[in-house]
């Protein structure tokens, strides 16, 4: 029988796949510990866990998760921890404790606007410094590098691919996206109050805002609150316009939208995207969607379609995060 094992351990027991003699395993299954933003982390598991490779969600901080997880630190080939810092909290530092060589930083959302303050105060863990840094987007990487890290831009936002897209709405409606009123200016809601009123004909839907937020909006937005599954919102929309400042890497909500065959404008470049990084540019794309579609010859998004297929389906991220795991694991 061949179960998971331990290569840091050398641990030879037969109930952990080491037949009798120390013979080696018949097959080898590797165990990866994940940790950080819990939303991603509890996507892996599913995604990643077959018969070689033991993918173990400890996000969460109940005791009986906190002392999993430090069961796991023990023993485990890897980890990767969904979230990037340049100085010492408790989980880095019980993965410091417990000898862990193995890890993976991965780069997203904030995570670089907090470090950069830190780094500007002179603080850098050198510790930290020397593992695997990843990042979600190429545009996050560079700016990881920007603090003095080795960074490279890994593959890793997946979504699932849709494989009857609806067709785009009779009426043309532009999807937009705020969480809260405080975090307005990030999500460039100016930006879109601008163009908005610049084209009062055109329908916009402002979703996500969280119950009990609200933001004074233009006669041609409606507010769609925070629900939890947005096809619908998708299938009502002729375009995607996500005008951040700043993005936690490759927007899931960008990719959801292009697997439905939707036009996307976004502040940075997404195969399958249009790029437009201010109210003018973006003003100038709608004007051209909408003219086409007044057309009636604006078609689905299939350049986008396809991207999701090439690059952000789950099956493209699973072959990735295999491969360059394994790697590491035997290096």
């Amino acid at each position: 029988m061949a179960t998971s094992f331990s290569t840091r351990t050398g641990d030879a027991y037969a109930s952990r796949g080491i037949a009798p003699g120390g013979t080696e395993p018949t097959r080898r299954q590797y165990t990866v510990v994940v940790h950080g933003l819990r939303h991603f982390c509890n996507k892996l598991p599913e995604l990643l866990s077959n018969e070689k490779w033991s993918i173990r969600d400890r996000s969460r901080h109940t005791p009986l998760q906190l002392a999993a997880l430090l069961r796991d630190l023990r023993t485990c080939d890897l980890v990767f921890t969904w979230a990037g810092r340049i100085d010492m909290g408790p989980f880095l530092w019980a993965a410091k404790s417990l000898s862990v060589e193995k890890m993976v930083i991965f780069w997203c959302g904030s995570d670089v606007l907090r470090a950069q303050r830190l780094l500007s105060s002179g603080k850098m863990e050198p510790w930290i410094a020397k593992r695997i840094h990843w990042a979600a987007s190429p545009s996050l990487a560079e700016e990881v590098r920007s603090l003095g890290l080795a960074c490279e831009f890994v593959q890793a936002s997946f979504v699932d691919q849709i494989r009857s897209p609806k067709p785009l709405p009779s009426k043309f409606s532009v999807l937009v996206f705020l969480p809260r009123a405080d975090v307005a200016n990030l999500y460039g809601w100016d930006r879109v109050v601008e163009v908005a009123r610049a084209l009062p004909s055109i329908r916009f839907k402002l979703a996500g805002l969280h119950e009990g937020q609200t933001v004074e909006v233009p006669p041609n937005v409606t507010v769609q609150n925070w629900i939890s599954d947005p096809r619908e919102l998708y299938e009502e929309a002729t375009v995607l316009w996500r005008p951040v400042r700043h993005d936690a890497g490759i927007s899931f909500m960008v990719l959801e939208a292009l697997a439905h065959g939707r036009h996307v404008l976004y502040t940075y470049p997404v195969p399958g995207g249009i790029q437009v990084k201010d109210a003018a540019e973006a003003k100038a794309q709608l004007e051209v969607l909408h003219a086409l579609h007044e057309s009636h010859v604006l078609p689905l998004n299939h350049a986008g379609i396809e991207a999701v297929e090439r690059t952000y389906s789950r099956e493209v991220v699973r072959r990735e995060l295999h491969s360059r795991w394994e790697e590491i694991i035997c290096s």
